[in-house]
């Protein structure tokens, strides 16, 4: 009698591991990659290379280190777009990745040193889209943070927005790990533009290309739909 205890303790832990291994497993996607998830990357792909009055330049890569630490193989695009009418460029990435790997790493850590250095707080902008030919509206949010060059050479302000999905809104959060950590994956957009130099009143070109774009990219967001 004396080894019922014992073994009733032995069978919940090894109840309580195999459950532990199966969450981390579906977390890390070591059971495999889910169809919807391929799905997915293949929507992202098709995204157009021409959106209204934006044309994309060309397709470009991430880095290697990059794409290693975000997990992210196939599953991102980041080009250039210019606008035909007053020739502005904006460049942007979408990544679709591991939830816990793609909302942890932010232009406020990646980007600066010793040419730029960040001028004041992140804010957050609200976009309103219209989608659906106008029949839904989807709020979305993005960070903006904005860097000035140190030197007289790099004296040219950039602007970043960035900001997290689940497949719907774009949100601006304090903590994106903790609000996302309940999706096993996830997408980032990020948006960069020089916006004039030091001194000058830097004008928003990444919002009015967010505006024209996002009605597009939601309709090549299926993930959690």
């Amino acid at each position: 009698m004396k080894s019922k205890p014992l073994f009733i303790g032995l069978l919940i832990f090894a109840v309580l591991t195999v459950a532990v291994t199966a969450y981390s497993g579906s977390l890390t996607g070591r059971w495999g990659t889910p169809i919807a998830v391929n799905e997915a990357r293949a929507a992202l792909k098709l995204l157009p290379m021409t959106i209204g009055n934006w044309q994309a330049e060309k397709e470009g890569e991430l880095d290697k280190s990059s794409v290693t630490m975000l997990e992210v193989k196939d599953s991102y695009i980041t080009r250039s777009y210019k606008n035909t009418m007053t020739q502005t460029v904006v460049h942007i990435t979408i990544i679709l990745g591991p939830s816990g790997r793609v909302t942890v790493h932010t232009p406020e850590i990646c980007f600066g040193g010793k040419d730029y250095a960040k001028e004041g707080d992140r804010v957050s902008v609200p976009i309103n889209v219209q989608v659906d030919n106008g029949a839904k509206t989807i709020e979305d949010s993005f960070w903006r943070v904005d860097f000035a060059g140190k030197s007289l050479d790099t004296s040219n302000r950039i602007s970043f927005y960035y900001g997290h999905s689940s497949g719907d809104a774009w949100i601006a959060t304090e903590n994106a790990r903790w609000t996302f950590a309940k999706y096993r994956y996830a997408y980032k957009l990020q948006a960069q533009a020089y916006t004039g130099t030091s001194g000058d009143a830097p004008t928003d070109t990444v919002k009015e290309f967010l505006t024209d774009v996002l009605p597009e990219i939601h309709q090549h967001l299926t993930l959690n739909k």
